[in-house]
């Protein structure tokens, strides 16, 4: 087996990612081929990943290629793990819109920042997936970049390789947030999950058996929306805290349970990003700043330098499903997972081809989506608005036109003034040109 992994560079990404593929059996023997454009960090990065083999007693081989062509070729999966442009393009993404009074908690997924990133991303995740069709066209491209929606949807509508984006969100509210808020431990809660990537609804939810809504409302009864709302901890990772109130807060008037972190749930709806909440505050939101990027990508590298000088580290299998999915699909070790892929009526009443988030059996014979039939009227109310934005983003990203670009920020829910859309997406649009492709030049990719 053929593991390339694409931004094998990433301090976040790699060391974890790895490890989980040295401690899951069904993977023993298999070669890593991580690439990256940063030499220095791809090297970094390969040096550790192989004193993570080593201390795990795993059994792969890790290899490093500058050339992205070595890392592809007959590979059986592929990993997109990138962020085009760094840190210095998305700080962009944030600056931009807070000049027009828009601000983003995290910024690569919807409003003014997942636009900009996706118009970044898309051109690149089309040309990997492009060149796996010579290189690798039965290998499965794994996506864990963001915006995940827009990346999926742009490969699988211009080529053939199929495609799965993999998100720990739901998992971790599970095991974070909900376990502990009902004394349980996280196996005891099952439910159904259908929506798009960071607005995920949880249906069907229940704990130990019991009517897991029926739970939650007798405990808003008793604790209130802003229990923890602000409960600070002195550390940067404050920032990444799930204070819970926006998903709460939205519960009590929706009657549905988003199943990602506030954070993110935030930046789907209007008014809670604002002056008025002190630009989420009052939610228990912490806007994401380039600073705070900065600093987490500092201290991670210093932990694997420190790592390879000898410090201590202990390494078990993480939240994410990575290494388990090339497991199932390779191997046959079965198991249900959650999964964005294409909608093929799984959730009957938004539109089929489109990317969703649901659940999945996923075997050796491919993946296949569990149904969930419609989605109640203010869960879909809450999606499908999104869902029609996404495919404005990927047609502008596919086809360079501007008119789709601008629709989608026009209509977005951040944007509190329509008359601002068109120079903000001027701004944005210069400040990426020379990621965005050919398409903008007048060269449509498909």
């Amino acid at each position: 087996m053929k593991i390339a992994f694409i931004g094998g560079g990433s301090v976040q990404w790699t060391p974890m990612l790895v490890a989980d593929m040295a401690l899951t059996p069904a993977l023993a023997g298999a070669e890593v081929v991580l690439h990256d454009i940063d030499a220095e960090a791809l090297e970094l990065l390969t040096r550790a990943s192989k004193q993570v083999v080593l201390q795990l007693n795993g059994n792969l081989t890790i290899h490093s290629a500058l050339d992205r062509g070595e890392g592809l070729r007959d590979a059986d999966f592929v990993i997109l793990c990138v962020s085009i442009g760094g840190l210095a393009a998305m700080c962009y993404d944030l600056d931009i819109p807070a000049r027009y009074g828009i601000y983003q908690s995290v910024g690569d997924t919807v409003g003014p920042g997942g636009l900009a990133r996706g118009l970044r991303h898309i051109p690149f995740a089309v040309q990997i997936a492009r060149e796996m069709e010579q290189l690798c066209p039965n290998a499965w491209l794994l996506n864990l970049t963001n915006p995940m929606t827009t990346i999926c949807r742009s490969v699988t509508r211009a080529t053939r390789i199929r495609t799965i984006g993999l998100c720990h969100e739901v998992d971790i509210f599970r095991q974070r947030h909900l376990a502990p808020l009902f004394n349980v431990a996280k196996e005891a809660i099952t439910f159904e999950v259908a929506g798009i990537n960071h607005l995920p609804i949880i249906l069907n939810f229940r704990v130990n058996g019991q009517d897991g809504y029926s739970l939650l409302r007798s405990w808003l009864a008793e604790h209130g929306v802003f229990k923890f709302a602000q409960e600070h901890i002195p550390d940067i990772s404050d920032i990444f805290k799930d204070r819970l109130a926006v998903k709460f807060s939205l519960f009590e008037k929706l009657g549905i349970l988003f199943g990602s972190g506030d954070r993110h749930v935030a930046e789907f709806f209007s008014g809670i990003l604002t002056d008025e909440t002190n630009h989420g505050d009052r939610y228990g939101v912490v806007l994401t700043t380039i600073a705070h990027r900065e600093e987490l990508v500092r201290q991670r590298r210093k932990r694997i330098e420190g790592f390879l000088d000898g410090a201590s580290e202990e390494f078990q299998m993480s939240h994410e499903q990575m290494a388990s999915v090339m497991a199932a699909l390779s191997r046959g070790t079965s198991g249900q997972f959650i999964v964005n892929v294409p909608n093929i009526g799984q959730i009957d009443n938004l539109p089929r081809e489109a990317t969703v988030e649901c659940l999945a059996h996923i075997n050796s014979l491919g993946v296949h989506p569990l149904s969930v039939g419609t989605l109640p009227h203010p869960a879909y109310s809450a999606v499908a608005p999104h869902v029609a934005r996404q495919e404005l983003i990927v047609e502008a990203a596919l086809t360079g036109k501007r008119e789709s670009a601008l629709a989608a920020l026009t209509t977005d829910p951040l944007v509190r003034d329509p008359e601002t859309a068109g120079p903000m997406l001027d701004e944005l649009l210069v400040a990426n040109e020379k990621f965005m492709g050919p398409e903008f030049m007048g060269n449509p990719a498909i």
